[in-house]
């Protein structure tokens, strides 16, 4: 790895460029997923139902859809502590979603329930197994968008007694590891992850990497293409956020900049929204790529506002301008629904009374018309509750899009769990 890389130069041609160019997100028209779920803007209270118990649906009072506790904690470990999605930008469930990935942690319980990443059936929600797996950070796991069997995560290794910094290809089936490169750079003293994962290239070309050097070195970023197993060049990553590989795997962000994969690490232009929000990447229906994010301090600000990264085109679909008020605290975007483009879930906590409409809600979205109805409740307290961010509800959004997965405390529970909310559109295809 070449860490002082500079940023004007030019990928080998023949080699990098070639894979991402393959091919564009597949785009259908599919149903309307708000089909029979409220899209009005009155006050629905939030009622303060007892915690459900695990395993037995129930209907949201007020949006009537179907909610499922699918983990109890407490009774399943005898320990206070989270089982909860890793992220709303990085998926739960495989391509067919036939399996799904939750968390496990003390949280801030000291309970001693040790981190582990749990397999359970993505459509009975039982759970599996223990995923033998060591990824550098908890939400550094992507799912590949095509092949259900198979996962990417970034790993610090031990090898003939020496770190070594290894992105990971593992069959889930098998249990089998594949070492696609090492990057003995980052190893010793530093860390490779995703950066601030905002998932990979949704045709399976592409993802990106960062860097920690160790020792105040820095940090470097770049992207990994899957085709050829090379890494682009290394440039300096001075925010944090790594690069990250939009869904069509021609464009990548890093920070506010947008980089054309073509022409090399130099930017093309910046980004208008704060990249530093709650944000992810969302494919557009003219094949266009996406920033979807909550924005409180850049206008138009907004719980869901969707900034076109190659027109620089800016339109909220939640917020002030289309009647909704200032962005609701608490904020998560998640848009990971591969067979269902466009759709995308936010979470919000708000005021914990969930009063108001959008205070305590999930919504769901269509970023392409606009259409937005509200699902249900989540009835947790985010970081105001005693497990602070790891009650934060963090919702993530189905491959197919008529499931959204939540995490929650319940009204200030020392455990927090997760919960599936199935569509009305759902239930009418079984």
């Amino acid at each position: 790895m070449t860490g002082k890389a500079s940023a004007g130069r030019r990928f080998a041609r023949g080699m990098l460029v070639t894979g991402l160019m393959l091919s564009q997100v597949a785009w259908a028209a599919g149903p309307n997923l708000c089909q029979g779920i409220s899209t009005d803007l009155n006050d629905h209270p939030m009622p303060l139902n007892p915690r459900p118990q695990k395993g037995v649906p129930f209907q949201d009072p007020r949006f009537h859809t179907r909610v499922v506790r699918i983990t109890d904690v407490q009774v399943e470990t005898g320990k206070a502590g989270v089982r909860k999605p890793m992220y709303p930008t990085v998926a739960a469930w495989n391509a067919d979603e036939s399996l799904m990935i939750l968390y496990q942690t003390a949280g801030l319980s000291g309970s001693g329930l040790p981190s582990q990443h749990l397999l359970y059936d993505g459509k009975t929600y039982r759970f599996r197994q223990v995923l033998e797996i060591s990824p550098s950070d908890l939400e550094h796991i992507y799912w590949d968008a095509k092949d259900p069997d198979v996962l990417y995560y970034p790993s610090i290794a031990h090898v003939g007694g020496k770190a070594a910094a290894q992105l990971i290809r593992y069959t889930v089936s098998t249990g089998a590891k594949e070492v696609l490169a090492d990057f003995p750079e980052c190893a010793a003293e530093g860390k490779l992850g995703f950066g601030h994962p905002k998932y990979m290239a949704w045709n399976g070309t592409a993802l990106g990497l960062r860097c920690t050097l160790g020792s105040n070195r820095g940090a470097r970023t770049t992207f990994f293409d899957l085709a050829t197993r090379k890494a682009g060049d290394w440039v300096e990553d001075r925010n944090g956020g790594g690069l990250q590989v939009a869904p069509s795997g021609k464009l990548a962000v890093r920070g506010s900049d947008i980089i054309d994969l073509s022409r090399g690490m130099t930017p093309v232009r910046r980004m208008k929204g704060k990249w530093d929000e709650h944000a992810t990447l969302a494919p557009l229906a003219n094949g266009h790529d996406a920033q979807v994010s909550s924005q409180f301090d850049v206008k138009p600000f907004g719980n869901i506002v969707v900034e076109n990264l190659n027109t620089g085109e800016v339109k909220v679909v939640i917020g002030p301008d289309k009647g909704h008020g200032y962005p609701r605290t608490g904020s998560h975007v998640s848009t990971v629904a591969w067979r269902a483009p466009g759709w995308v879930a936010v979470s919000m906590v708000g005021k914990l009374q969930g009063e108001k409409f959008f205070d305590q809600e999930i919504a769901l979205a269509n970023i392409n018309t606009g259409v937005v109805c509200r699902v249900a409740h989540h009835h947790s307290s985010g970081r105001a509750g005693p497990q602070k961010y790891w009650a934060e509800p963090q919702v993530v959004i189905s491959p197919s899009g008529d499931r959204m997965l939540f995490s929650s405390d319940w009204h200030g529970s020392p455990n927090v769990d997760t919960y599936v909310i199935e569509l009305p559109i759902r239930q009418k295809d079984r």
